[in-house]
């Protein structure tokens, strides 16, 4: 399943996307299992975030797409019926926060790629963290603060974790993913090199835009061979595939759950190509007015423009 996080009234809710259709996940279960109540004996209250949902586990997923399914069959039969307003939409009619808003931690990955005089697998990735502050969604603004002058991209693949997992083996590591999102992970890289680690040019606000949507596993079986790329502008400037990570995702959750606790709705960035053909990427500066577009095959593209700290206070 594809889903999602909006916002409706002011206030964020889960959705799934089916084809050019949103649906509330809450309120076509609340619908569904008053006709069905028997289908929702498990279900003690409705959850009303995705991080809620996933802390359900299976019975959660299957109850998702069992209340959106029969939702939209009784939309087509009952041709946008009114007591079906609000909860079917358009997907495109609606904004979209990060998939997981405030995620526990993001724990971020570097040296998983190949790069320029770095071809061998490593002993083990560097391990960072950005604080969640730093979390935004599709067509959400990043804001350039006056003090980053170099600021980079990084088109990711978002590894959410779905139950609480703590020194898992690696053939384990894929039962604790609750799906995949896009991440870009941004950072200013002269800020990056004033200490020796990277965080001071990685924690700005909204230097970590994650989405559109959190496309579950089952549609996403095999996640070792997509094509990655960013544009700015228009212009491609990163290129790479997944197949070329040198830890790939079950290797990254079961190391990272020997070092701490990983929880529902924590969020890992697996890792950034750094190479285009010959050439080190990214190798172009984000500026104000930029627009970065951040794809990979079957997720789909996260867009955000690039402002400055100054019009967003204006």
């Amino acid at each position: 399943m594809y889903l999602f996080t909006y916002v409706v009234d002011h206030r964020p809710a889960p959705g799934r996307q089916v084809g050019a259709l949103g649906v509330d996940i809450s309120l076509a279960t609340q619908a569904f299992c008053e006709d069905h109540p028997a289908e929702c004996e498990e279900l003690t209250e409705t959850p009303v975030s995705l991080l809620d949902w996933i802390r359900l586990g299976s019975t959660g997923l299957r109850l998702i797409e069992r209340a959106t399914d029969w939702i939209l069959n009784s939309y087509a039969k009952k041709d946008e019926s009114s007591w079906l307003k609000g909860i079917v939409f358009e997907f495109d009619s609606v904004g979209l926060l990060a998939p997981i808003p405030n995620p526990g931690k993001v724990i971020c990955i570097a040296g998983n790629y190949p790069a320029q005089g770095k071809m061998e697998k490593p002993e083990y990735p560097t391990v960072f963290l950005k604080p969640s502050s730093g979390v935004i969604g599709d067509e959400q603004n990043v804001i350039i603060p006056a003090l980053a002058k170099n600021v980079a991209y990084e088109v990711e693949l978002a590894v959410v974790i779905g139950s609480r997992t703590r020194n898992v083996a690696p053939e384990e590591g894929l039962g604790s993913v609750a799906g995949y999102t896009l991440a870009n992970d941004m950072g200013d890289r002269m800020l990056e090199k004033r200490t020796s680690q990277w965080t001071s040019g990685k924690m700005f606000d909204t230097f970590t835009p994650m989405g559109p949507v959190l496309v579950t596993p089952d549609e996403l079986r095999d996640a070792g061979t997509l094509e990655m790329t960013t544009r700015v502008n228009g212009q491609v400037v990163q290129q790479g595939n997944i197949d070329q990570m040198f830890f790939d995702i079950p290797n990254l959750v079961s190391m990272l759950s020997e070092l701490t606790t990983l929880e529902p709705g924590d969020v890992i960035l697996s890792g950034s190509p750094k190479l285009m053909g010959e050439s080190p990427n990214p190798s172009v500066a984000v500026k104000p007015g930029d627009v970065v577009e951040v794809s990979i095959e079957k997720l789909g593209t996260l867009t955000n423009t690039a402002i400055a700290e100054e019009q967003e206070r204006s």
